[in-house]
């Protein structure tokens, strides 16, 4: 079985805790769609760990980070930019000392982002992190416009999945379905699979989110994590907006 994650935006806790749960429910693999960093406080260290992974694409917050973010970011999230990037590209502290394994680690760390690319397929699965209709214009799935979209593009692609917006749930050709925990979801028909999100969840529940991808359908699962500890750790950063923080716990 394959577990398929998104948007951990450098949210340590929650990851080590979505690592735990799908290793105990038999996980083989991992591929994960995107935006490793970005909001949250430990960037250098969510980037050492995703690189165990079968495979991750480049999300928007990575590409901001690697290149500047874009005039479409709120303050938040250009802020959250800003201070990642200076937190794990080895060319951000020129003059300063640095120890020989931490300025390997970020050059390690820096070449692995800029190797990432949008969207990947497999067989008859494609794999993107914003939408499968342009993979990297950081486009959302959130209509049914914007659905057809993505099935028209790829007429031969039997299942879609994606994160990007936070938000998990589940399209076919005829409708949407909220996404349930631990509800089978077969591969009756051609489906495009919003994974939710690790590390920032917008759907009001502030568990962090993934899907377990099995060999007739897949499920989604919620894991509880230490909130408190990373809205702590984002509030002792004064480059983060504290408001980073809140919304965790509010699952927004």
């Amino acid at each position: 079985m394959i577990a398929i994650l998104s948007d951990v935006h450098a949210n340590l806790e929650a990851l080590q805790a979505v690592w735990a749960d799908l290793m105990q429910r038999g996980a083989t693999g991992v591929y994960f769609l995107g935006d490793i960093v970005g909001y949250g406080p430990n960037p250098a260290e969510v980037l050492d760990f995703v690189k165990r992974f079968e495979f991750s694409l480049l999300g928007n917050h990575d590409e901001a980070c690697l290149k500047g973010p874009p005039k479409s970011f709120n303050a938040a999230a250009t802020g959250a930019a800003i201070w990642t990037r200076k937190q794990v590209c080895p060319d951000e502290l020129k003059g300063a000392f640095l120890r020989r394994a931490e300025h390997q680690r970020r050059v390690v760390n820096w070449e692995y982002m800029q190797k990432l690319q949008p969207s990947r397929r497999i067989d008859n699965t494609l794999f993107v992190h914003d939408t499968p209709a342009a993979p990297g214009s950081w486009r959302y799935v959130t209509t049914r416009e914007e659905a057809d979209a993505g099935f028209a593009a790829h007429p031969d692609v039997r299942a879609f999945f994606f994160g990007h917006s936070h938000r998990p749930g589940v399209w076919s050709e005829k409708r949407y379905q909220e996404a349930e925990p631990g509800q089978k979801y077969p591969f009756h028909e051609r489906v495009m699979v919003n994974v939710g999100s690790v590390g920032q969840p917008r759907d009001n529940d502030p568990r962090a989110c993934y899907v377990l991808l099995e060999p007739d359908g897949f499920r989604f699962y919620r894991v509880p994590y230490d909130v408190a500890k990373t809205q702590a750790k984002i509030l002792d950063c004064p480059d983060l907006d504290p408001r980073l923080a809140l919304r965790l716990g509010k699952g927004q």
